[in-house]
């Protein structure tokens, strides 16, 4: 899907995604709706959740766009956590 020229995920529950599987550019996450105890969003240049992420979201106190517009060379992993994971859009290309 696109929107102005970027692609989007929406993610919604606990889990890893691999949101790119090759290089591109991370332009933004939203956190639409925070999330619950130990509610995080953490961001990998890699196909995995490996190594040092590069963005983490404390998305139990913060909502909103976190613009980041920074290239990713492997490709794009998100973790989201939580008892009640937060709803969060990502936008990339």
């Amino acid at each position: 899907m696109y929107i102005d020229g970027y692609k989007y995920a929406v993610i919604s529950t606990a889990t890893t995604t691999t949101v790119k599987s090759n290089p591109g550019k991370l332009h933004a996450i939203i956190v639409n709706t925070k999330g619950t105890v130990a509610s995080t969003v953490t961001v990998y240049d890699a196909l995995t959740a490996t190594g040092t992420p590069f963005a983490e979201i404390d998305s139990l106190n913060l909502y909103g766009p976190f613009e980041y517009d920074i290239d990713f060379k492997v490709g794009l992993t998100i973790v989201t956590t939580g008892t009640v994971a937060p709803n969060i859009t990502v936008s990339y290309q």
